[in-house]
């Protein structure tokens, strides 16, 4: 446990990070991730799908920045790729 909140694996980091994005959809989720995060409260079942408690709030805040995958130039070139798709069919 760091700073008193559980361990998670690569996994069910990722898994809670889906959560807090806002997937909640249990089809889109690994079951074992969500059942580990249900018996560590981190995350409850509704409804409406799973939603994050507050305990889990507190430890998404402490899992580390995620960084940028993309090098800026290569962010550019999927803008410019995209914008041609866009004028390309607004022509058509």
């Amino acid at each position: 446990m760091e700073n008193g909140l559980p361990e998670l694996s690569a996994n069910e980091a990722i898994t809670l990070r889906r959560i807090a994005y806002g997937v909640t959809n249990l089809d889109s989720l690994r079951p074992d991730d969500i059942d580990r995060l249900k018996t560590l409260l981190l995350v409850e079942e509704r409804r409406s799908g799973i939603v994050m408690t507050q305990l889990g709030r507190s430890r998404i805040a402490q899992l580390p920045a995620l960084r940028l995958i993309v090098t800026p130039q290569a962010f550019d070139e999927h803008v410019v790729a995209f914008s041609r798709v866009i004028r390309r069919t607004r022509l058509h």
